[in-house]
């Protein structure tokens, strides 16, 4: 009988062991899922992304009355207007993109006013035809 009871004892504590086991597996794979999600920081993600639009959507409203106050006015007008407020102010040297954005602003005014000069030969040219070709 204590025989009987003890081998009822190791099959009991076999299956505790089993189940330990199990319960070990299913845990270490449940740790691993929480290190992912821990990674992936998604409360750190959504705060940047949050932080993102409402800034985005801030310069968009801050940029709008100046555009609907430029609207009407053509490129030209307004690369002169802008150039001429970063001239003053010296704005463009504070930080290196302003003084990128400046230089291509310039480069962009050079190359209208190249167009304008063209046509205005290119017109010149034709009016000079005209008055050798009529006697």
């Amino acid at each position: 009988m204590m025989v009987k009871r003890i081998d009822e004892l190791k099959h009991i504590m076999a299956n505790l062991i089993q189940v330990n086991k199990d319960m070990e597996e299913r845990l270490d794979k449940h740790g691993a899922r929480l290190y992912t999600l821990e990674q992936l920081d998604i409360p750190q993600q959504v705060s940047i992304t949050v932080s993102e639009m409402v800034t985005d959507a801030i310069d968009w409203a801050m940029q709008a009355p100046l555009r609907n106050r430029f609207r009407d006015l053509p490129e030209a007008d307004m690369k002169e207007i802008l150039h001429q407020r970063m001239w003053e102010t010296k704005s463009y040297n504070s930080h290196e993109d302003h003084m990128q954005l400046f230089e291509a602003l310039e480069k962009s005014m050079n190359r209208d006013h190249s167009k304008e000069l063209a046509q205005d030969l290119a017109e010149a040219r034709k009016k000079k035809k005209k008055s050798r070709e009529s006697p």
